[in-house]
């Protein structure tokens, strides 16, 4: 399925970004309370995650995991929020992989309230739902713009109950995880090879005719570790499968979407061919996205040199 979509990219988020910092600024005149802000993060090519506070390792500590959720802006999307439905298999296929990880234990976020959830963008800066400040991030060296990740702080509201619940669940920390669709940017390898860096040790080849600066349409998951104070420590993301646009459809803004066929293919045929025994890309991106959020480098599963 092909979609025309503008050049000028991410401006959804345009008038939410502003009204939040505008919130932070009057902060201490206690207007627009619990209202969110964000920050936007550049990332550098091949890095996917980003401190937010200076922490130690999580890997050791009472881990708890809530359920999987569909990213609430792809879930609002004009593009894929009336396929909803299709997305549900995956998500049950995640939260029985994080069910199953022993680092990890199921929280009952019931008590959490539904608005103010942190939420983290991690794609092209010129990505259908990067921050409108984000193209600002490329930097004078940079030929096309950069991957950077967006971090939607929590609303006091929402820290004040992940805070309880994580004292009443004996926990030091919550995992949050989703299942999203970004873009990500094509890279080079070797002379004339193309290629898409899609997370930890995670890269796809790319046909060698398609237009260098236009982007690939990535199903990814993406986390947030937050601490006892309900706060962000860590976020990042782990690519699943990237899929590019036919080059004649490209000359005319086109993008080819995720179909419902290319995302059931993640349950069953997306494999990592690169690892030993060739396991399920979505397994692996799973596993590297908690160990990474935890800091827990010998979990990380890295091809082998």
């Amino acid at each position: 399925m092909l979609v025309s979509r503008s050049p000028l990219r991410g401006r959804r988020f345009a008038a939410a970004l502003l009204l939040g910092v505008f919130a932070a600024s009057t902060a201490a005149a206690g207007m627009f309370e619990g209202w969110t802000v964000g920050e936007t993060h550049h990332l550098d090519p091949g890095k996917f995650y980003q401190d937010v506070r200076k922490a130690p390792a999580a890997a050791s500590k009472a881990v708890g995991v809530l359920p999987v959720a569909l990213d609430r802006e792809i879930a609002a999307s004009f593009e894929y929020g009336d396929r909803r439905q299709e997305f549900d298999a995956v998500i049950a296929a995640m939260q029985a992989r994080l069910v199953g990880n022993d680092r990890l234990r199921v929280a009952d976020g019931s008590a959490l309230p539904a608005e103010g959830t942190p939420r983290v963008y991690v794609g092209s800066a010129i990505g259908d739902f990067a921050p409108p400040d984000a193209e600002q991030m490329q930097e004078p060296d940079e030929q096309f713009p950069p991957m950077v990740l967006y971090l939607e702080k929590p609303s006091s509201a929402w820290q004040e109950a992940a805070s309880k619940l994580m004292a009443d669940q004996g926990l030091e920390h919550l995992v949050l995880v989703t299942l999203s669709v970004s873009q990500y940017p094509k890279g080079r390898s070797g002379v004339f090879a193309k290629n898409v860096r899609l997370g930890t040790g995670h890269e796809q080849p790319v046909k060698f005719l398609t237009a260098e600066d236009k982007l690939l349409e990535v199903l990814q998951v993406t986390g947030l570790l937050v601490d006892t104070q309900g706060r962000v420590v860590r976020a990042g993301a782990e690519g699943v499968l990237a899929q590019d646009t036919p080059f004649l459809a490209q000359a005319v803004e086109a993008t080819k979407m995720l179909d419902d066929a290319a995302i059931r293919k993640v349950l069953t045929s997306v494999r990592r061919e690169d690892l030993p025994g060739t396991p399920l890309s979505l397994e692996v991106a799973l596993d590297n996205l908690v160990a990474q959020l935890v800091k827990d480098p010998e979990r990380v599963r890295r091809p082998l040199e």
